[in-house]
């Protein structure tokens, strides 16, 4: 098997391995056992019998029912990810501009990982003070109003899942796992949920879905401000509707209708 150039001088052995295993296996059309692997590696079993079983751990390869190792879609799921991210991005990046200066207030983007949410995206009003978020930011699932939203989009029988295998809401109060639910469900009934942060007092949040549910495009828009800010109640109104404007051209950018 011809190896690539090295470009940069350096060199990481143990990951070389794995990428040489990757790189064979994408060009067999049937699985490999690691004594045909090794030999088309020039390389010992020895040397290879960790790294193939890393990358079996990790979904990047897997056994037929011959016993032979064939490389799973993963690599494929990692780069559709990607593409997925860089559209939600794009759809997203004029119409959240819009809603922060409209409304004076940052808006952010999340999506899904595992338990937990990952803020892919925040906008910020050019010249007032309000509350960030932070891009890259991870957030529990079962305990912010983004979270619970997706939760109320899956199958109820995926959000009781996932909810049985987050530690964070498995240390809650019997109460406390009964309040989620029920917001779960309000979102279900609603479409979007607002009200008051569980984990910042003093601040409320506004999350709307956005994208088609399971698939990349899966993400929920949110708001997050001062609740204690004057004629509170009004601007709450005020924000959902600026918010729910934003998701529709968000999903119009998508090519996501109705």
């Amino acid at each position: 098997m011809e190896k690539s150039k090295n470009k940069t001088g350096y060199q990481a052995p143990a990951l070389e391995k794995g990428l040489d295993i990757l790189e064979y296996l994408s060009g067999e059309r049937e699985g490999r056992t690691l004594s045909e692997i090794a030999h088309a590696l020039g390389r010992n079993q020895s040397e290879l019998y960790r790294m193939m079983a890393c990358l079996e751990d990790r979904d990047y390869i897997a056994k037929d029912e011959g016993g032979g190792f064939r490389i799973t879609l993963r690599l494929f799921e990692l780069g559709h990810r990607q593409h997925t991210a860089t559209m939600l991005r794009k759809a997203a990046h004029v119409p959240m501009e819009a809603l922060a200066e409209e409304i004076g207030q940052s808006c952010h983007l999340s999506f899904q990982h595992g338990a937990s949410l990952i803020v892919m995206m925040e906008r910020m009003p050019a010249r007032r003070v309000c509350l960030s978020v932070g891009e890259g930011a991870t957030l529990p699932m079962s305990r912010t109003a983004s979270g619970k939203v997706l939760l109320s989009r899956m199958a109820e029988e995926a959000a009781d899942q996932l909810l049985e295998d987050d530690p964070e809401f498995s240390r809650l109060a019997k109460a406390a796992q009964k309040q989620i639910r029920a917001d779960i469900e309000q979102g279900r009934a609603n479409g979007f949920l607002f009200g008051k942060s569980e984990l910042t007092e003093g601040v409320a949040d506004i999350a709307i879905p956005v994208g088609v549910d399971g698939s990349g495009t899966a993400a929920v828009l949110a708001v997050s401000y001062l609740d204690s800010v004057k004629d509170a109640a009004q601007k709450q109104r005020n924000y959902l509707k600026a918010t729910l404007i934003c998701a529709g051209e968000i999903n119009r950018n998508l090519g996501v209708f109705g």
